[in-house]
């Protein structure tokens, strides 16, 4: 019994040591080349965008901030975070993507609102309102 539990106890202390690692060995190297023309792309996002406009910036960590650019730089820029209410700057290497407006917040789930998702949903339930009224209408007599 007593070499049944030794093995067990190095088998889970084996598993611990390896699954705090787990991470480092997932993780890509930060100076790749990918992530320069990433940057570049935001950049150039920005800049046509300009300044005094509303934009939604979303990190490479999936954090979403929304507010109107104050500050356009070379290596970074600064947006006036609407919700926050506070100056909020970017360097171009760690942003995503940065899209032009941001929506109308959302009570249900208190998160803003793509205005083009909103846009599809509208759609969709002005169509399906649309497609009930010709089914019922076809359905009197």
């Amino acid at each position: 019994m007593k070499p049944h539990r030794y093995i067990q106890s190095v088998a889970i202390a084996f598993v611990l040591a390896l699954g705090n690692n787990a991470t480092a060995y997932c993780q890509s190297p930060q100076n790749n080349p990918a992530s320069s023309s990433q940057a570049q792309k935001v950049k150039d996002q920005v800049q046509k965008l300009g300044v005094a406009n509303k934009v939604t910036v979303i990190l490479l960590t999936g954090k979403e901030y929304y507010g109107s650019i104050s500050k356009i730089e070379s290596d970074s820029f600064e947006i006036a975070e609407v919700d926050l209410k506070q100056r909020i700057a970017f360097d171009y290497k760690d942003v995503k993507k940065a899209r032009k407006g941001y929506g109308g917040w959302n009570y249900f789930s208190g998160k803003r609102v793509n205005p083009r998702t909103n846009l599809i949903a509208g759609i969709a339930v002005v169509g399906g309102l649309f497609g009930l009224a010709i089914f019922a209408a076809s359905q009197t007599k």
